[in-house]
C-alpha cells in the first residue's frame, strides 16, 4: 500500500483498485484500512448510510460506501495489524455490526 494514509470521504465513490491505505474512525477510534476489495455477495436488506458497517459476513467487515461494498481484508487498529476476523474477534459482533464510521 502507499506510504501515506488517506481520509475516507464517504460521500465520494471509492476507489477500489487503489493501492493505498485509507483511514476512518469507529467510536472516535482511528482504523486504517490496509487491505480490501468490491464486495459483491449477499448483504442485509437494512438501509445503512455510506460509512455504515453493512454485514460481517464469513468474518469479513463489509461496509457501506457511496459505489457499493468495501470488503475490509486487514486493517490497523492502535497501530496493531489485524486480519477482518481478528478485529472481529477482538471487537465483537455487537460492537460492530450497524455501526457508522466516521
Amino acid at each position: 500500500m502507499g506510504n501515506k494514509d488517506i481520509k475516507l470521504d464517504f460521500s465520494k465513490d471509492f476507489d477500489f483498485d487503489s493501492k493505498e491505505s485509507f483511514y476512518t474512525y469507529l467510536n472516535g477510534e482511528k482504523i486504517v484500512f490496509t487491505s480490501f476489495k468490491k464486495y459483491e455477495g449477499p448483504i442485509t436488506l437494512q438501509f445503512l448510510p455510506n460509512g455504515g458497517i453493512q454485514s460481517l459476513f464469513a468474518y469479513k467487515l463489509i461496509v457501506k460506501v457511496n459505489n457499493g461494498f468495501l470488503e475490509v481484508d486487514e486493517l490497523k487498529h492502535e497501530n496493531e495489524l489485524y486480519s477482518s476476523k481478528s478485529f472481529i474477534n477482538k471487537m465483537g459482533d455487537v460492537k460492530l455490526i450497524n455501526q457508522v464510521l466516521e
